[in-house]
């Protein structure tokens, strides 16, 4: 299973990378920590630019070293909490789901409430017909209590939140690095959703080794297209552009990924899913 949570973690960070409050600002981002004006690239005829990228280097080492002690602390504190593995597991499970229904955009929809309601009939209607057994009722309800409670709670609302403060930091390497440090940090509402569920499976983890490794993995599937956006910085730009069209397709998808993600948690299945050779 573990093979596969670092596929899921990759796959995690690519998905925060193309997300609607992520991709947009690239562009402005990286021609901030560079130096180098976005007209200034329009009008240069290079293909690449050397300032940018190791500019952006600089950027994706700063958050993946933040992204990395947080799996670590998570995968310790983990440690502590063996004893109520099961109970973890399932609340745990109902927050992934939780944040992949925030992700997709449900929450904005005008009749949610009665919509999971409508959601939770059908879980009781397929236990009055004996389709589930009680045990899988029950962990099921569970998860939906825990998506109302932190709906009830407003929880929805904070995640909305658009970050509205900029770093003001000088345009250099350090700075790059230092920006890419406030950006794990700042941009945690944005992509709560999916760091908080890939920090939820790197707390199962064993060892502080294994959590550590798999929020790097998630680092790399963020960093990586980072850092091929600060090499082709002139083709980026109209790839933006181009993409911005199937913003509602990523938030859906990924949305989907994590919401059966925490099904699986909820249920005790992720080591079916794993036998499929696929996950997240």
């Amino acid at each position: 299973m573990f093979e596969v949570t670092f596929l899921g973690a990759f796959v995690a960070g690519v998905l925060a990378f193309l997300s609607p409050c992520v991709l947009p600002i690239i562009p402005a981002y990286l021609s901030y920590i560079s130096g180098v004006g976005i007209e200034e690239v329009q009008k240069d005829r290079r293909l690449f630019n050397t300032k940018i990228f190791l500019a952006t280097l600089f950027f994706v080492v700063g958050f993946s070293l933040v992204f990395t002690l947080l799996g670590a602390g998570a995968s310790f504190i983990g440690q502590f909490l063996r004893a109520y593995q099961t109970e973890i597991a399932k609340v745990g499970g109902g927050i992934v789901i939780f944040f992949g229904l925030h992700f997709a955009g449900a929450f904005l929809r005008q009749n949610f409430l009665k919509e999971l309601i409508g959601v939770q009939a059908f879980i009781t209607a397929l236990y009055l017909f004996k389709v589930i057994n009680q045990e899988v009722f029950f962990s099921l309800t569970g998860a939906m209590a825990v998506v109302l409670t932190l709906y009830l709670f407003g929880v929805h609302e904070y995640l909305y939140r658009q970050l509205k403060t900029e770093a003001k930091t000088k345009a250099s390497y350090i700075g790059a690095f230092i920006i890419g440090i406030v950006f794990a940090f700042g941009w945690t509402p944005c992509i709560g959703p999916i760091l908080g569920s890939i920090l939820f499976l790197a707390s199962q983890q064993e060892t502080v080794r294994e959590g550590a490794v798999m929020l790097m993995v998630f680092s790399f599937g963020l960093g990586i297209p980072f850092l091929i956006a600060g090499l082709l910085f002139s083709v980026f730009l109209n790839f933006v552009k181009r993409f911005g069209r199937f913003f509602g397709v990523v938030e859906f998808v990924g949305g989907l990924l994590l919401i059966t993600l925490g099904i699986l948690l909820v249920l005790d299945k992720l080591s079916w899913f794993a036998s499929l050779g696929v996950g997240i």
